[in-house]
């Protein structure tokens, strides 16, 4: 499985601006983009796809570690 890397500096902002607004966020890259927007000031379009990237994934992973915590109790 290949992907691309992110730096310390995407994860770092993206963990702390998902932990301060994780109601607003969801799977859809699109919305999560527009979270960004609205609630942040970075005026850099690449660093803030990185960081709604970034947010999708975890979001992504959470689901499918709970999908699988729900099957190992059933």
């Amino acid at each position: 499985m290949c992907g691309k890397v992110r730096t310390e500096t995407i994860k770092k902002y993206a963990n702390k601006i998902y932990e301060t607004f994780s109601d607003k966020f969801n799977l859809d890259f699109e919305n999560n983009k527009k979270v960004l927007k609205d609630y942040t000031i970075y005026n850099s379009k690449h660093f803030r796809n990185r960081i709604a990237g970034y947010i999708t994934r975890i979001l992504k992973t959470k689901m499918m570690q709970e999908k699988i915590d729900n099957q190992d109790t059933s």
